[in-house]
């Protein structure tokens, strides 16, 4: 953290020093250059300041709002732009790839942007142009505002991230300078590019009100940078061609609203009139208070004779009320369950979800179903310590180093009691729950020497000896998969339990040649051949490994038919705790590249990712830089993970692929529409009215 922040007040401290040192290459041909003109522009532009810098307040709020929406929307249109484009952007890349242009163009990117927008708003109001600044802050402001809409419900995704053979080279130069662009840029807001649409703005206004030329060196510099800019954009594999015309769209449009709103804007938020309001109403305050208060009243003079202003009005009211409670409910699709206040581990399956909780040496096991919403108490032995669960459809156990409950759910009420227990001479490693062909449960009890195969029905054991040393077992129906080491590396051996079948599959860990060279550069060392699995789930034709390749995991997806392998995980980045169910792959993934220094550290926080089997994307579900997930579990259409918090606190958390607008919003949303109808009508009405009394005057 301490390291990107260091490089971002690097740009922040060059972008500033650089628009000092040009101040007298593009000053107006009157202007004088002092000190004081620093200090008298705080004083004068306070409020152009206010408006130019807002913007910065809450883009990292709206950033986090994308990050969420995009996560439980995906609203992705990036498919529409590439049907446009094609590989037009990786043409441009490799054509002109080196190394020099890499660095180059990355700090460009950064802080040459920062440079020019610092310098287009600085510069006028140092001068003390109020002409210009009114202008330029504003078409500033409008640029930020005109592009909400576009990076909350049009998201596009970086070329980098998606053209095949395309490389994200500014966001991967350095670890550091990929962890700082991870924190601060969701890699969905393509469309339109603000590194265009911001300077173009700038540059529009400046050539449409510099009436005499002041300003035109500047205009020039704006014009190159422009240039520079949008090839720097698309060589490092950032934007595509649309989002540059999408930033020169909403710099134009921005110019325009500009120009009707300047005026009337700072009429009200001019500093000059705010200090002469101010000691009007110091001087006489019992007046100062009836001008308010009259002026107060009169904005309601429309409204008592409404006209296609107020119905418009109303109409926009109506659909800003309507576009807020969608959005409201879609990025509050995760909740908490109450009733898990401080759960240890979690699993599920289907609609079924188990969770354990301990308190003041007192462990408590409870079973919900997540459809109904109806939770009952696990019995049993009372546990020492805190077990372990896994589950498998309507079955689930609950088991520790020698000992095993195995319980299946139902609709009853009261204490769920289990079905057996079964207790082990040899500690056990892990278990899976496998089903026959007629449906029977089995139990897998994975040992360091052996692999116990338990009928539930009857309890008859089947032992099965291990060669190695196993860390996992998985299931899916019949098959039992068993993780292994082999001198070529981790190796999955996957057998029957109704028959002799086995297959071998040899897991290859390995991402692509640059990038593993990228993490040897940066002294990182990663041992392939002696790596193990450390996770392993299964479903169907799929089987999900987790795999330690030394200083960190990555996680592998592996379809059993054809054998091919997909690293679902970024290969920088720790990946642990997988879970597979309805088409999707849960697992959680340490998004930055200092993991290895930060393996031990509260800053080293688990995010919850989900790929999806039939699209292949992988997408993040939790975006929180103070709270630590664990445990992602996939249910009938909910993901649910444990939440710890940098107090300590765990909350057991609920997301729903699918439950979107609520009940009672629901009702608001129809009252809504139906309002709207004579509303348009009306507003129609007014317009066509007005219209033609014109005509005939």
């Amino acid at each position: 953290m301490v390291t990107e922040t260091g490089i971002y007040i690097t740009w922040v401290t060059g972008a500033i020093l650089i628009s000092i040192a040009m101040i007298p290459i593009f000053k107006p041909p009157y202007a004088r250059i002092s000190a004081d003109g620093f200090i008298d522009m705080f004083r004068r532009y306070w409020a152009h300041m206010i408006v130019v810098f807002s913007v910065y307040l809450w883009k990292d709020l709206l950033d986090g709002l994308d990050r969420v929406l995009m996560a439980n929307t995906q609203l992705d249109m990036t498919f529409l732009v590439y049907a446009i484009e094609g590989d037009t952007v990786l043409w441009v890349q490799e054509g002109l790839r080196s190394d020099f242009l890499d660095v180059f163009m990355t700090h460009f990117y950064v802080m040459g942007f920062m440079t020019a927008t610092f310098a287009s708003f600085v510069y006028p109001i140092y001068f003390d142009d109020r002409h210009m600044a009114d202008r330029v802050s504003l078409s500033m402001f409008w640029v930020y505002i005109l592009a909400i809409p576009f990076y909350l419900f049009l998201n596009v995704k970086v070329t980098g991230n998606y053209v095949e053979g395309m490389e994200t080279i500014a966001y991967d130069l350095t670890p550091e300078i990929h962890n700082w662009f991870n924190r601060i840029d969701p890699f969905t807001n393509g469309m339109p590019s603000l590194h265009i649409g911001l300077p173009f703005a700038i540059w529009l206004s400046m050539h449409r009100w510099d009436e005499d030329d002041r300003w035109k060196r500047f205009r020039v510099f704006l014009i190159f940078f422009i240039a520079l800019t949008s090839v720097s954009i698309v060589y490092l594999g950032i934007h595509w061609f649309v989002d540059i015309i999408g930033g020169m769209m909403i710099a134009i449009l921005a110019v325009n609203i500009t120009a009707r709103t300047h005026e009337p804007i700072w009429q009200v938020a001019d500093e000059r009139l705010f200090t002469r309001r101010l000691a009007r109403t110091l001087d006489d305050p019992s007046s100062s208070m009836k001008r308010t208060l009259r002026s107060c009243l009169r904005t309601f003079d429309p409204v008592k004779e409404p006209g296609k202003n107020q119905t418009g009005a109303l109409i926009l009211a109506l659909m800003i009320l309507t576009g807020s409670v969608l959005l409201w409910d879609v990025t509050h699709q995760k909740i908490s369950i109450d009733e898990a206040n401080s759960p240890t581990s979690a699993s599920g399956s289907g609609e079924w979800l188990v969770w354990v909780e301990e308190s003041e040496g007192e462990v408590t096991i409870t079973a919900g179903n997540v459809s109904s919403e109806t939770n009952r108490t696990v019995g049993g032995d009372p546990w020492a310590n805190a077990p372990s669960v896994v589950s498998s459809g309507i079955s689930f156990v609950v088991f520790d180093e020698y000992r095993t409950d195995y319980f299946e759910h139902n609709q009853e009420s009261g204490v769920l009691q289990p079905i057996f227990i079964e207790n082990s001479d040899e500690p056990i490693i892990d278990i899976a729950i496998p089903t026959d062909s007629n449906g029977g449960k089995h139990l897998a009890i994975l040992s360091s020497q052996s692999l116990r195969l338990i009928d539930t029905a009857d309890q008859s054991i089947k032992i099965v000896d291990l060669d190695t040393n196993s860390l996992v077992v998985a299931s899916s129906g019949a098959l039992v998969a068993i993780s292994e080491t082999s001198e070529v590396g981790p190796l999955v051996n996957i057998s029957s339990i109704e028959s002799d079948l086995t297959i071998s599959i040899i897991l290859d860990p390995r991402s692509s040649e640059r990038i593993e060279n990228s993490i040897l550069n940066s002294g990182t060392s990663l041992d392939f051949l002696n790596s193990s699995i450390v996770g392993l789930v299964m479903d169907s034709n799929w089987l999900v490994a987790t795999v330690d390749v030394g200083p960190f995991n990555r996680t592998i997806l592996v379809d059993t038919l054809s054998i091919n392998q997909t690293l679902i995980s970024n290969p920088r980045w720790d990946s642990s705790s997988p879970s597979i169910g309805k088409g999707r792959v849960a697992f959680l993934q340490v998004t930055r590249d200092d993991i290895i220094s930060s393996a031990s550290s509260s800053e080293r926080n688990n995010d919850v990712y989900v790929h999806e089997l039939e699209s292949g994307e992988t997408k993040q579900y939790t975006f929180d830089e103070e709270v630590d997930q664990a445990q992602p579990q996939i249910l009938f259409e909910r993901l649910a993970w444990i939440d710890l918090n940098e107090n300590g606190e765990k909350e057991l958390k609920l997301f729903s692929f699918t439950d979107t607008i609520e009940p009672r919003n629901s009702l608001l949303l129809q009252a809504s529409i139906l309002a709207m109808i004579p509303l348009i009508f009306l507003w129609t009405l007014q317009s066509y009215g007005t219209e033609k009394i014109t005509q005939r005057v």
